[in-house]
């Protein structure tokens, strides 16, 4: 697969997820305006930043398998299934959840790190070198092939079989620079508005672009929509 051909590759599972995408980014989109204009809206996440406090990372992890596990399947019900729930739904949240936990609490700590590094302030400089650090070297060096070496091995069953293929330079060109290059198309613009957020909120607003984002990344490492 030459590089022009992964590109491709990631364009279309963007495509094909569009009508979902949309609602979520409409959802986004409104979340922002009533954050910015809604003073009741403000107070209420001034509180859910509070709980967040409290939790720990123990919020990161419930949000996380909640996106990244759960919304997108049922959201795939709706959405390609036509509202009928199948057995293979089931075993997709169940068998994707440790890896959502598991991304909650190194995302959560990273968005921490990058306060300390950078500060938490959101004037563009800052925002800047969070997003480039994000986009240019956290998701290309750990979530990306974290999560698509997952994927693949979730999708054998978790066959040890299965690993040796993971490690080859045709999985790194077929599946992991595809989704990097959707991981781009969807999360520059993306982790700029969670890095211009207070530090108590960018966790929440990141949840709302994962849910869009399972969805692509789920579209490119199983070949397709599941109908």
């Amino acid at each position: 697969m030459t590089l022009r051909s992964a590109f491709s590759k990631g364009l279309q599972a963007a495509r094909t997820n569009i009508l979902p995408g949309l609602l979520l980014q409409a959802v986004m989109v409104c979340f922002i305006a009533l954050y910015l204009f809604h003073n009741g809206t403000r107070e209420f996440l001034a509180r859910v930043g509070t709980v967040r406090s409290q939790m720990g990372y123990v919020f990161a992890v419930v949000s996380y398998i909640f996106s990244g596990a759960l919304l997108p399947e049922v959201m795939r019900v709706v959405f390609f299934q036509k509202g009928r729930f199948r057995l293979p739904n089931l075993w997709s949240v169940v068998s994707m959840a440790p890896l959502w936990a598991l991304l909650g609490l190194i995302v959560d700590f990273f968005y921490r790190i990058q306060g300390g590094w950078f500060g938490v302030g959101n004037t563009w400089d800052v925002v800047f070198m969070k997003v480039a650090v994000d986009q240019l070297f956290f998701s290309p060096l750990v979530v990306n092939p974290l999560v698509v070496a997952y994927l693949a091995w979730q999708k054998e069953r978790f066959r040890t079989s299965a690993v040796e293929a993971i490690f080859s330079w045709d999985f790194i060109n077929k599946k992991m620079i595809p989704t990097q290059i959707a991981v781009w198309c969807v999360w520059l613009p993306g982790v700029s508005l969670v890095y211009s957020m207070p530090p108590l909120l960018q966790l929440p607003v990141a949840v709302l672009i994962q849910c869009f984002w399972v969805l692509i990344l789920t579209t490119i490492n199983q070949g397709g929509s599941r109908n």
